[in-house]
């Protein structure tokens, strides 16, 4: 079967891999000319386990062409970005592709949308879209379920809802996805589809809400949080997530908007997105309490970590771009680090580097690595703000905070 997989990112990209890999011919597609220069000489243009290989493996079957148009295939595979606009979707690069694609087809055939859209976006605007053109068309929305880090193996291994308006439909993009998804596939109608990928990132956003609410009451109980959290989901039905400095990545702090946008009746969604997207002012207030109580005339700031999740280096809507405007828009020195993000960034310095300079250390990202550094020998720091319970031991000589705890862990009875 000829696929054209249209938008090569995140998820684009592994998509047409593992269709290449189960035999189909891709062809490739993206508007970033720098992109698809670095996919022909086989480079991912991002960080991805495993992703290399597969990218060269695919190459090598002479089944995988890359480029900026277009051609005629079998089935279309939409995988473009949907950026949020004023708590909607913004589906202009979905209609481009669409656009495209309507430019090159011969009639009848398959197009697949896996962008995250709102609820009733393929009945209300994608399906009229389509049928304006006169053309014949088979139209189905299948989500991804995929995190960074892990993207091939969950894009194999978990199941995914198919979602499509009509039996035929249905049938061809079951047969599709069978070519490499060994978890079940599950057949519904587009907006279900369309509501249940919405409605997954929103309740990790809602709890990861609440865990930070319940971070700032425990700041004001004097208690450890990340104590308390351990304790409450030893309960058989409690699943509590981790309080952090925000929500990062393409989809949690994104995809939440678009029951907001459509809908008066999200009222604790938006509250949840209320309180995540104002956790990196709540973490920097705090970092200036903690200046002040430790006298610090001259504050220089160590960041460790610039991407939205541990040991990956996406930066995607991360925290940590949010923390350093704010440090910025407060004339505040700071130095950043992260392993994982190779890109060039402002104060962005060696780890050895900024933990010699910096007279403050703030953890924004959980990297492993983070957890190995032997702070203590470097006796210019005069105290560690740690936003996501990374250093689970105390450090001589240097007191170490905890986000929602005046005393770090020394009360802690978990670690």
């Amino acid at each position: 079967m000829k696929i054209s997989v249209i938008g090569l990112g995140y998820i684009g990209l592994p998509t047409a891999c593992l269709f290449v890999n189960a035999g189909h011919e891709v062809s490739g597609v993206d508007i970033d000319k720098r992109k698809i220069t670095a996919i022909q000489k086989g480079l991912v243009p991002f960080e991805e386990n495993d992703l290399q290989k597969l990218l060269a493996t695919a190459i090598q079957t002479k089944r995988f062409n890359v480029g900026t148009n277009v051609s005629s295939s079998d089935v279309y595979i939409i995988a473009v970005p949907t950026p949020e606009e004023n708590h909607k979707a913004d589906l202009r690069y979905v209609f481009a592709a669409l656009k495209s694609v309507i430019d090159v087809m011969r009639g009848g055939e398959l197009i697949v949308i896996e962008s995250t859209v709102y609820p009733g976006a393929c009945r209300d605007e994608i399906t009229p879209f389509l049928v304006n053109t006169g053309k014949q068309f088979l139209l189905a929305h299948c989500p991804e379920r995929a995190i960074p880090g892990s993207t091939l193996y969950e894009m194999v291994h978990n199941d995914r809802i198919i979602g499509a308006d009509t039996k035929e439909a249905q049938d061809k993009t079951k047969e599709l996805y069978e070519s490499f998804v060994r978890g079940n596939l599950f057949l519904t109608d587009t907006t279900t589809a369309e509501t249940c990928k919405v409605m997954e990132n929103t309740y990790r956003d809602v709890n990861i809400a609440l865990a930070n609410e319940f971070a700032k009451i425990a700041q004001e109980l004097k208690i450890n949080i990340w104590e308390a959290i351990e304790l409450a989901n030893k309960h058989p039905r409690v699943h509590i997530h981790s309080p952090g400095p925000g929500v990062g990545g393409h989809c949690i702090p994104v995809d939440p908007w678009f029951f907001v946008g459509i809908s008066k009746q999200a009222k604790l969604i938006r509250t949840a997105r209320d309180i995540n997207d104002g956790m990196p002012l709540y973490v920097f207030n705090r970092l200036k309490k903690l200046i002040r109580k430790h006298s610090i005339k001259k504050p220089i700031v160590g960041i460790l970590g610039l991407s939205y999740k541990k040991n990956v280096g996406d930066i995607r809507e991360s925290p940590t771009i949010s923390m350093i405007k704010l440090m910025k828009k407060n004339h505040m020195q700071f130095f950043v680090h992260d392993v994982y993000v190779t890109d060039d960034f402002e104060g962005k310095k060696d780890i050895d580097d900024v933990l010699s300079l910096s007279n403050i250390i703030l953890i924004m990202t959980d990297h492993d690595i983070y957890n190995s550094i032997d702070f203590g020998k470097f006796k210019n720091i005069l105290f560690i703000y740690d936003t996501r319970q990374c250093i689970k031991k105390k450090i001589k000589h240097i007191p170490l905070y905890a986000l929602g705890d005046n005393s770090s862990y020394e009360n802690s009875t978990c670690h």
